[in-house]
C-alpha cells in the first residue's frame, strides 16, 4: 500500500524524528548501590551516578572515579544487612564506605562532585564518605566538591590524601577519629554548619587550606590530638576559628614573606578576600593607588548568591559547575602565602597560593 505524505504529515514526521534524535542524546543516569566489584571505574560518559543505597568498596577492591563525574546521593530504599552501619544516623542515610582503595582525582577545570540528589536543606541529606582503609597512598581525593552531607569525609583509619577539594554546606566538612592521619592540602572548607574540621583522637596535617565562614567552629579538636596546621587561613568562623587546639596555634607573633601577621606556623587569621566578594570591593575602594580608576572592581553577584541561597539546590548546582568559584582577589593575603617548599609551587612556578587554586595539578608527596 502506498502512503501519500501531505504537508501536514511530513511536518509531523519531521518533528517526531527531531524529538527522537534529541531523546537519544540525553544521557541516562547510572544507578549504584551495594558492594562494588573488585575493580570499578566511574566515567564522565556514564555520569551522573545516582546512589540509591549504601556503597561498599571491599578491602580487596578498588574504585576509581574519573574527572568530570557527578555523584548524586538519594534517600535509602532498602537496608543491606551485609554493610555494617557506623551509628544510628548512618542507618537512616546513605554512606560510601571505603575499606579498600579509592582514587577520586579530578582536574582543575574538570572537577568531581558529590551532593544530595534532592536536597531538602543544604546539610545532612546523606551521611558522607567513610574511610577505613590502611592502603598507604591508595586513597586520594583531588579536585572534588562535597556538599549536603552529615560528615562529608570521615577518616577512621589510614592516611588519605585530600587536596584541592571543596567541603561546603555540610554539617561537618572533615571528621578525623581513631588515630587516623589525613593529609589535607590546598582545600577550601567553608559554610559548614557545626565545624569545618572536627578532630577526635586523630592527627591530621593541614597545609595551605582556607577554613572560613563556617557557622560553627573552624577547627574543633578534643584538646588531646596532635594537629599540624601550617600556612593556612582561618577567618569568620562564627563559633571560633580554633577550639581545643594547641594554644600556640592562633597566637599571632610573626610576619610572613608578604609582611602579613601570622602565628608561629604562618597561619593567617584575616579575610581571604575572594574575587567578587564584598571584601574585594572594599579593598578597591581603599586602594589609593587606583585614583579614579575602578576597573578592578569585581562583580559581587556570585558572592551574594552563595551567601543567600543555601537552601536553593538548583542555584547551588549552577554555581558549583564553575571552577572559578573561590578565586582569590588580587588583594588576597593568601596569594604566595602557602608552603615555601618547591613541590607546592603553583602551576606557573610561583609560590603556593593558599586555597584550591594553589599548588601543582599533580604532586609527589614522597619527595
Amino acid at each position: 500500500m502506498q502512503i501519500k505524505l501531505t504537508k501536514k504529515t511530513s511536518t509531523a514526521l519531521l518533528f517526531f524524528c527531531i524529538c527522537s534524535l534529541l531523546v537519544s542524546k540525553v544521557k541516562a543516569a547510572t544507578e549504584k548501590y551495594g558492594t562494588l566489584s573488585l575493580n570499578e571505574r566511574w566515567t564522565a560518559e556514564e555520569s551522573p551516578y545516582i546512589i540509591t543505597d549504601d556503597i561498599l568498596v571491599p578491602q580487596n577492591g578498588r574504585l576509581v572515579i574519573n574527572p568530570g563525574v557527578q555523584v548524586l546521593v538519594g534517600k535509602p530504599i532498602t537496608f543491606d544487612h551485609g554493610i555494617v552501619q557506623r551509628n544510628h544516623l548512618d542507618s537512616f542515610t546513605i554512606s560510601i564506605k571505603v575499606y579498600g582503595a579509592m582514587k577520586c582525582v579530578g582536574r582543575l577545570k574538570n572537577r568531581i562532585s558529590f551532593s544530595a540528589q534532592h536536597p531538602e536543606s543544604m546539610q545532612c541529606q546523606w551521611y558522607g564518605i567513610i574511610i577505613e582503609s590502611l592502603y598507604e597512598g591508595e586513597v586520594e581525593f583531588a579536585y572534588c566538591d562535597m556538599a549536603n552531607a552529615c560528615n562529608a569525609l570521615t577518616v577512621i583509619q589510614g592516611s588519605p590524601i585530600i587536596r584541592n577539594c571543596i567541603f561546603e554546606f555540610n554539617n561537618i566538612g572533615i571528621l578525623g577519629v581513631n588515630n587516623s592521619q589525613p593529609m589535607i592540602i590546598n582545600s577550601n572548607i567553608t559554610y559548614n554548619a557545626t565545624s569545618g574540621v572536627r578532630v577526635e583522637s586523630s592527627n591530621p596535617t593541614i597545609l595551605n587550606c582556607i577554613i572560613a565562614f563556617n557557622r560553627g567552629n573552624g577547627i574543633w579538636s578534643d584538646h588531646m590530638s596532635s594537629i599540624i596546621l601550617k600556612h593556612s587561613c582561618l577567618f569568620g568562623n562564627d563559633a571560633g576559628d580554633l577550639i581545643g587546639c594547641d594554644p600556640e596555634l592562633g597566637f599571632v607573633k610573626k610576619r610572613n614573606k608578604n609582611k602579613d601577621s601570622t602565628d608561629g606556623s604562618f597561619n593567617l587569621f584575616v579575610d581571604p578576600i575572594f574575587a567578587g566578594s564584598a571584601a574585594d570591593s572594599l579593598a578597591v575602594e581603599q586602594d589609593i593607588t587606583l585614583k579614579s580608576d575602578k576597573s578592578k572592581i569585581k562583580d559581587t553577584t556570585i558572592a551574594k548568591v552563595i551567601q543567600t541561597t543555601l537552601t536553593d539546590s538548583t542555584t547551588y548546582r549552577k554555581i558549583t559547575q564553575s571552577y572559578k568559584r573561590y578565586q582569590l582577589s588580587t588583594y588576597s593575603p593568601c596569594i604566595d602565602a602557602g608552603m615555601r617548599d618547591k613541590k607546592f609551587n603553583d602551576m606557573d612556578g610561583s609560590k603556593n597560593d593558599i586555597g584550591i587554586y594553589g599548588g601543582p595539578e599533580f604532586i609527589d608527596l614522597s619527595k
